[in-house]
């Protein structure tokens, strides 16, 4: 009796926990790219210069000085200085946003994509230079 109770429990549990671990994954990428891009804010302050966030397939990378300048490596880029999403997200922009030394940005939105599924969520850089997720 218990072990039918607790298949049945199973059972009907399972669709609900297959949608959360999909938008749990999704909101989890949109945050790491979102950490991603105040990090570039950052890096443009500390250096006195403008840092571009160039999106390359769907990963995204830093340049100092522009969108055609010398590509940044640090830790948690592979050797040609990209960041990787966790989960096999999909990303997409409309502009590739460029930090000043000040901390402001030319506006741009990335969509956030999970691998299965047809859920998105927006990370918008503001021309301030805040950066938010949205739906």
């Amino acid at each position: 009796m218990v072990m039918a109770i607790i298949g049945i429990v199973a059972a009907a549990s399972t669709p609900w926990l297959i949608t959360y671990w999909r938008s749990a994954t999704l909101k989890a990428a949109a945050e790491e790219l979102a950490a991603g891009l105040n990090r570039a804010r950052q890096l443009a302050i500390s250096q006195n210069q403008s840092v571009c966030v160039q999106v390359v397939g769907t990963r995204y990378r830093y340049r100092l000085n522009g969108c055609g300048g010398t590509i940044w490596t640090g830790p948690g880029t592979d050797a040609t200085g990209l960041y990787r999403l966790a989960n096999d997200v999909t990303l997409a922009t409309n502009a590739n946003p460029v930090f000043d030394y000040l901390g402001a940005a030319t506006g741009a939105t990335f969509t956030v994509r999970p691998p299965q599924g047809s859920a998105t969520l927006k990370v918008v850089v503001s021309v301030s230079g805040r950066v938010q997720v949205t739906h």
